[in-house]
């Protein structure tokens, strides 16, 4: 079971690596926010707490972002960062982002249809579903904090180099 498992994430985060151009976009605006007088501010629904950890508090922390809370102020300057499984949990933190003008970027399972302003990007998982069959027919191994930790990643990364480069 964990060998099928394991080729199923991979093929999930092979697909990740169409995202490239949207994540640089996304990142290139985030440190645009970051080197004005914005903020980076990251949300997540409650079983993807930990990215929201890693991204305020972690080892590879992006330098000045904070958790997104209900009395954040957003201003068209900032950047908000939302990872989801489940969007019903974090549309309070999208709409006040796209109310304020924000830059919203949203990984979510699917692709968000609402996301073609030029100022939000939508960054599919692909976890719509549990990956594995089970002998009882149901099914389990539904991966989205480790998928969406791996687009946590990619856009970290990307932002670093972005933010060195400005730095020169």
């Amino acid at each position: 079971m964990k060998k099928m498992f394991d080729t199923q994430v991979s093929g999930l985060l092979n697909k990740l690596e169409l995202l490239e151009e949207d994540v640089e976009d996304a990142a290139r605006m985030t440190a645009q926010s970051l080197i004005g007088d914005g903020h980076l501010y990251v949300a997540s629904s409650a079983d993807l707490g930990g990215i929201v950890s890693q991204a305020v508090h972690g080892a590879d922390a992006v330098t000045g972002a904070e958790r997104f809370e209900a009395e954040t102020q957003l201003t068209d300057l900032d950047t908000v960062w939302v990872f989801t499984s489940s969007r019903t949990e974090t549309l309070e933190a999208e709409t006040r982002a796209a109310e304020a003008g924000a830059v919203l970027v949203t990984a979510s399972p699917e692709a968000v249809e609402e996301a073609d302003s030029i100022r939000s990007f939508s960054l599919p998982t692909g976890v719509t579903r549990p990956l594995l069959p089970t002998e009882s027919g149901a099914r389990t191994g539904e991966p989205h904090l480790l998928v969406s930790l791996h687009l946590y990643y990619m856009l970290y990364f990307q932002l670093q180099e972005i933010m060195e480069e400005h730095g020169d």
